[in-house]
């Protein structure tokens, strides 16, 4: 059975290796990219035999400085309830493709692919102390379709930044990839968010022997520019822009009143849905 770690084990263990190594990896496979190795199209990306394949040969990588977070199987944590972190409803079916499919990695230790997001709305200060020492220092390069000034806020300076669609990037990956691996040699750390494309970054990355660190951050990115794009960001991305993007700013009296508007609709829903789920 896959096993998938717990988020604070994840923090953990993710930031030791990239403390530690001045090569490390970490990909997040979420439920759409499990459906792009099926064969489905995604909202945001259509399915090629190419993108299939890419996305494979990246889930196969096996090494102790390429970490894998995987969205089946994750623990249920405190607060965690349908449409806020919780397991996706078709939980068992990926599982039951990626172990058939896969089945060196049947019985194989996953990060937490949520660790950060999670982290993030419910103990921000250690989210914020995380990326202070993994990613806020480091020469980087940004590889996806926020607005530089924004992506800053959450990620720190960015030295080299690579626009990429915001959908569908993976189609146009020819006309943007000789950019990446322009510069790719005077960073330490590539901060890759371009929806699918992320996955095959990283797996391109790793296979080009290149002695960098890259961090796949997920839709984190997206509260930075105000994008609605997941339930979560939704319900509780209110937190995140507020204590970690924000976290530095005074908030004036209409904007509390907001922070809190929006506290009491996050914590109703949890109530209502923790009814439904305990």
């Amino acid at each position: 059975m896959l096993n998938v770690k717990n988020t604070s084990t994840s923090l953990d263990h993710v930031g030791t290796i990239f403390r530690n190594n001045k090569r490390a990896f970490y990909s997040r496979f979420g439920d759409g990219d499990v459906y792009i190795m099926m064969g489905r199209n995604q909202a945001n990306h259509d399915v090629s035999p190419p993108l299939t394949q890419e996305m494979k040969e990246a889930f196969e990588i096996d090494d102790a400085l390429y970490l894998k977070g995987l969205a089946v199987h994750h623990p249920r944590e405190k607060g965690m309830v349908r449409g806020l972190f919780a397991v996706f409803r078709a939980n068992n079916e990926m599982a039951d493709f990626l172990e058939s499919s896969f089945p060196r990695m049947a019985h194989t230790t996953f990060e937490n692919p949520i660790f950060l997001h999670y982290l993030a709305v419910f103990r921000p200060q250690e989210v914020n102390s995380f990326l202070d020492n993994v990613i806020r220092p480091k020469r980087k390069m940004y590889i996806g379709s926020i607005p530089k000034e924004k992506i800053e806020h959450l990620i720190g300076p960015v030295a080299y930044y690579i626009n990429t669609p915001s959908r569908n990037s993976y189609a146009t990956i020819d006309l943007w990839w000789p950019e990446v691996l322009k510069n790719i040699g005077d960073v330490e750390l590539v901060v890759p968010a371009s929806g699918m494309s992320t996955r095959i970054i990283n797996k391109r990355l790793w296979y080009g022997g290149f002695q960098i660190q890259s961090f796949d951050i997920g839709s984190l990115v997206d509260v930075a520019d105000d994008r609605q794009s997941r339930k979560w960001i939704r319900l509780a991305g209110h937190r995140v822009e507020r204590h970690i993007i924000h976290a530095h700013e005074p908030i004036n009296f209409v904007q509390w009143l907001i922070y809190r508007w929006k506290e009491i609709k996050l914590a109703s829903y949890r109530m209502i849905k923790g009814a439904f789920t305990s």
